[in-house]
């Protein structure tokens, strides 16, 4: 027998969530009609919010409550550094790391189709117009070190081909396949220490 129609809506709506299939879609939603009306109201609430009072920054496009983000706004980073990250979460863990004292730009999802995002080029043009005009001396890519990080940071180098920019990429202390957001923070500082130019590996001169 199938569930009444509000159940099934839920069910279908939490579906469409990144990494949840349909048994962990209807685990949850029967999850939620057992919890007290109070709670499911806390949780629509926030739901709610979350969607409505946030947005990207207009410099770096990770998500913050007002634009410019506390981090562009920052007079103590370092605006010739950027870090190139996937999505806000990078953001966080590179943050609790410590190693970075720059500002970031956030490729929202990645340029690959990871969890269905789909490429962003509007990410990689804002990218080439802050090194043109904040003056930029190094690009670090922190992308994940897997098929789809490779992919994008491929394309942000060929994004910035012909500037004077010193284009990294993070290098010990990441295993292969791992994800940023998952790794502790002093793995990430050494990686971040470790950093290799990618243009001198290459040949190039940027």
């Amino acid at each position: 027998m199938a569930f009444p129609a509000p159940l099934e809506r839920l069910i279908r709506a939490l579906e469409r969530l990144p990494g949840i299939g349909p048994r962990s879609a209807e685990r949850i939603a029967l999850h939620v009609l057992r919890l007290p009306r109070e709670e499911v109201a806390e949780l629509a609430v926030a739901l709610r919010d979350a969607r409505v009072e946030t947005h990207r920054c207009e410099r770096c496009g990770n998500v913050t409550l007002r634009s410019p983000c506390a981090l562009c706004a920052d007079p103590a980073r370092d605006p010739v550094q950027i870090c190139v990250v996937e999505g806000p979460r990078e953001v966080e863990r590179m943050e609790s790391s410590g190693a970075f004292h720059g500002l970031y730009h956030v490729l929202l999802d990645g340029l690959a189709p990871r969890e269905g995002a789909a490429p962003d080029p509007g990410a990689l043009r804002g990218l080439r117009r802050r090194v043109e005009r904040e003056q930029v001396r190094e690009v670090v890519l922190a992308t994940a070190p897997d098929r789809e990080g490779e992919g994008a940071a491929a394309l942000v180098v060929e994004a910035l081909a012909g500037l004077p920019v010193r284009i990294s990429r993070l290098a010990r202390g990441v295993p292969v396949g791992a994800r940023l957001e998952y790794l502790h923070g002093e793995i990430l500082a050494e990686a971040f220490r470790g950093r290799q130019d990618l243009r001198a590996a290459n040949g190039e001169r940027g």
